[in-house]
C-alpha cells in the first residue's frame, strides 16, 4: 500500500485521460445539439483513513427527477451566483452533505463527462477533513457512505457491460460495493480514475 502523499502524486502527474467514446457518441446523438448541454459540477472527496483513502458517495433521493436512487457524487448545476464550477461543486457538496471543501483542498479535475440528463459535468478531486460531520439533505440524498479508493479503483472490481444501440456498441460499468451497485456517470468517472492513476501495487 503506498503512502498517502504518493497516491495524491499519483493523481496529479498522471497523464489525462478520455472517457469511453461510445458513451460520448451515445449521449451526444440522445441530445443531437452540444449546446443544449447545462454545466454542472460534482465532487470526489477523499478522505483519509487508516487503511488508506475512502471516497464519500451518497444516494440521491428517490423521487429526485433525474437519477433517482442511484449513487452518486454530491454536486449539482451550476448556479449565476457561482463563480466557476469549481465553486458549484464545493458548494453542492456542503449542501447535500454538509461536508466543507476549500478551493485549496481541490487536486484536479477530470474529462468533463455528458450525461443522457442534458449535463455537461466537470468533476473535480478533492481531500477533505477525516473527522467530518455527514448531514444528509434528504431533499437532494438518501444516505451518504464510504467506499475504500483502493476497492473502486481496482479494474477486478470494474465490470464492463456491452450493449448494442442503432448498430453500435456501447459500453455501460458497473461497481458493486456492500449492496450499493454504482453505476451511470459515477462508475464512468470512477473507471477514467482507475485508467488514470491505477497500479498493482495501490
Amino acid at each position: 500500500m503506498v503512502g498517502q502523499q504518493q497516491i495524491l502524486s499519483r493523481f496529479i502527474l498522471a497523464p489525462s485521460q478520455q472517457y469511453d467514446q461510445s458513451h460520448q457518441d451515445r449521449i451526444r446523438q440522445h441530445w443531437k445539439d452540444s449546446y443544449r448541454f447545462k454545466q454542472a459540477a460534482v465532487l470526489i472527496p477523499l478522505v483519509h483513513r487508516e487503511h488508506g483513502f475512502n471516497v464519500v458517495l451518497t444516494r440521491r433521493a428517490k423521487h429526485l427527477k433525474h437519477h433517482p436512487g442511484q449513487i452518486a457524487f454530491p454536486g449539482g448545476r451550476f448556479e449565476p451566483a457561482d463563480d466557476d464550477l469549481m465553486a458549484t461543486a464545493i458548494r453542492e457538496t456542503f449542501e447535500e452533505t454538509n461536508i466543507t471543501c476549500y478551493r485549496n483542498d481541490i487536486l484536479g479535475s477530470l474529462a468533463t463527462l455528458p450525461t443522457v440528463s442534458g449535463y455537461i459535468v466537470t468533476p473535480f478531486i478533492a481531500t477533505i477533513n477525516s473527522d467530518y460531520t455527514p448531514v444528509a439533505d434528504h431533499n437532494e440524498v438518501d444516505c451518504i457512505f464510504e467506499a475504500p479508493l483502493h476497492y473502486l479503483l481496482n479494474p477486478k472490481n470494474i465490470r464492463q457491460h456491452e450493449f448494442l444501440i442503432n448498430g453500435n456498441n456501447h459500453h455501460v460499468y458497473n461497481i458493486p460495493y456492500e449492496g450499493y451497485s454504482i453505476w451511470g456517470a459515477t462508475a464512468q468517472m470512477i473507471k477514467l480514475l482507475s485508467d488514470q492513476i491505477w497500479h498493482d501495487d495501490l
